[in-house]
């Protein structure tokens, strides 16, 4: 296990993913392997930083353990979870019954916000901004995608995982942050600032109104 950013390292240096593993008593030792394989391979990748796993812990008929991994962009972050020999390990435990969720920490786009701001930001400012482009982004993609039958759901969650990063890293974020810019660095009036903020909450009021009418459709 790699040790995590030092205290000297500023937080912002760095894009993190959180991954949480579901193991069963049969192949308890072949996700070890390649779990084992797996930290050895990612620190051969550009812009690795570090990882850390916690031991798995039996939870009912299963096994859980939690996977954090760190690199220096999100570019970097996508070549990795992107790269055939990641892929041909994911899919051997796959095929072993192994399970897994990917979940994005949204300090990872924080930080990653903060490199593309020139003055500092209160970071409940970069939270809400965040929110605003995670949650249009998950919801949709449950809306508009359906798992197929010949696809198994590890497969289905690292697609939808890809996705989602792929969407609010290269598009969604910078999009948004260069709307309200202004707003994160404290520019503008007091009114300027208070109108910006109304805009967000009613965005994410309209999206969860909007969400809820679709699914309640779909029902």
């Amino acid at each position: 296990m790699t040790s995590p950013p030092t205290p000297d390292q500023a937080a912002d240096e760095y894009f993190e993913y959180h991954f949480a593993h579901r193991v069963t008593p049969d192949h308890h030792e072949i996700f070890l392997e390649c779990q084992e394989q797996l930290k050895i391979l990612v620190t051969k990748y550009p812009g690795y930083i570090s990882s850390e796993s916690t031991e798995l812990r039996s939870e009912g008929d299963i096994f859980v353990a939690e996977t954090v991994i760190r690199f220096d962009t999100l570019e970097n972050f996508m070549g990795w979870i992107d790269s055939p020999e990641r892929r041909q390990l994911i899919y051997l435990e796959e095929n072993a019954g192994y399970q897994f969720e990917g979940k994005v920490n949204t300090e990872g786009y924080s930080r990653w916000l903060k490199r593309k701001l020139s003055k500092p930001s209160p970071v409940w400012k970069i939270n809400l901004l965040v929110l605003l482009v995670l949650y249009p982004t998950v919801m949709g993609f449950n809306l508009l995608f359906r798992k197929p039958d010949f696809i198994d759901f590890p497969t289905w969650m690292l697609f939808g995982n890809f996705c989602s990063v792929s969407i609010t890293g290269w598009f969604a974020v910078p999009w948004v942050s260069g709307i309200y810019q202004r707003w994160l660095e404290g520019q503008g009036t007091k009114k300027e600032q208070a109108l910006a903020l109304v805009t967000i909450i009613l965005a994410l009021l309209l999206l969860l109104q909007l969400f809820r009418v679709v699914f309640q459709q779909l029902a």
